[in-house]
């Protein structure tokens, strides 16, 4: 009977083992689910105050980007008289960026930068209008060297942005509806673009929240004979608060675009290559390969 007793006892370890496994694991499953309840409550907590932050803050969100516009008017301050690293670079290129850069380029009579616009507050808010920020505009200091860069292909876009037009010549420039480019006029002896009426007759509705709305808009500047500096800002209404805010800009907070002279001390034209033919741009005398801008605006 003790032989039979003993081996009842030896048979019964297995299970007390397993007994007391199960309950460790039970006990550590216990754990991990306090831990993870923790762990999701103090996200929720965290959300709720970047939330809060959100609703105290500024209504909307603005990122930069490029706009659906091809510049072919560019200006250095100063005369080239030897091209450099630009003289094989091609356009669009890391050396044809720092060329211009180190020559101080700016685009000329027109510009253009893409914003995008997207709700922080919960709710619905609404761009009312937008305006210019801090402008300062003198006569043209760009005269040294008209530089026109080399067609490039348009592989088109899917969104079509909202495009509006600022004319920096007027006393208060005024956000206009973009009517575009005139492709062919030759009679006018000029670049024609043309607007019409008020961009925001009607406010722009943006839902926020998890899933918040974004619109994207093509701001266009025409300056004139000026070289003008700015900003600008976006008026939004959210809830009962309505106020203007900066937008961030393709250049930073603030845009150059300077003014159409009319001659220039050297002008840097490209140069139609074949596959052989490094060569990208070459260098010229005095004159002026830009026809003059014309802004045709319809009724306000």
């Amino acid at each position: 009977m003790a032989v039979i007793g003993g081996l009842s006892a030896l048979i019964g370890v297995p299970g007390v083992i397993l007994g007391l496994w199960y309950q460790d694991r039970s006990t550590k499953s216990g754990e991990d689910s306090v831990k993870i309840a923790r762990e999701a409550e103090d996200r929720e907590k965290g959300e709720a105050e970047e939330d809060k932050k959100k609703q105290a803050g500024p209504p909307i969100a603005s990122v930069a980007g490029a706009a659906g516009f091809y510049g072919s008017r560019f200006a250095f301050p100063d005369r080239t008289t030897d091209l450099g690293e630009g003289k094989g670079a091609v356009y669009g290129s890391e050396p044809y960026a720092k060329w211009f850069t180190k020559n101080r380029a700016a685009p000329v009579g027109v510009t253009a930068t893409r914003v995008t616009l997207s709700p922080l507050h919960e709710g619905t808010v609404v761009i009312q209008n937008m305006r210019i920020s801090g402008l300062k505009c003198q006569p043209t200091r760009h005269t040294g060297t008209a530089v026109v860069p080399p067609p490039i292909g348009d592989g088109g876009e899917e969104v079509q942005p909202t495009e509006i037009a600022f004319d920096l010549t007027e006393p208060v420039p005024r956000p206009r509806h973009m009517e575009g480019r005139v492709v062919s006029d030759p009679a006018a002896k000029a670049e024609v673009w043309r607007t019409k009426g008020n961009a925001f007759s009607k406010g722009i509705y943006l839902d926020g929240g998890k899933q918040a709305d974004a619109r994207s808009f093509d701001l266009y500047f025409f300056t004139g004979k000026n070289d003008c500096e700015f900003g600008v800002e976006v008026n939004v209404t959210s809830g009962t608060s309505d106020g203007w805010y900066p937008v961030k800009l393709a250049a930073g907070n603030r845009m150059k675009v300077v003014g159409q002279a009319q001659h220039y001390e050297s002008v840097v034209l490209p140069r139609k290559t074949d596959v052989t033919d490094p060569v990208q741009n070459e260098l010229r005398g005095p004159g002026n390969p830009f026809q003059p801008l014309k802004l045709e605006k319809g009724p306000f």
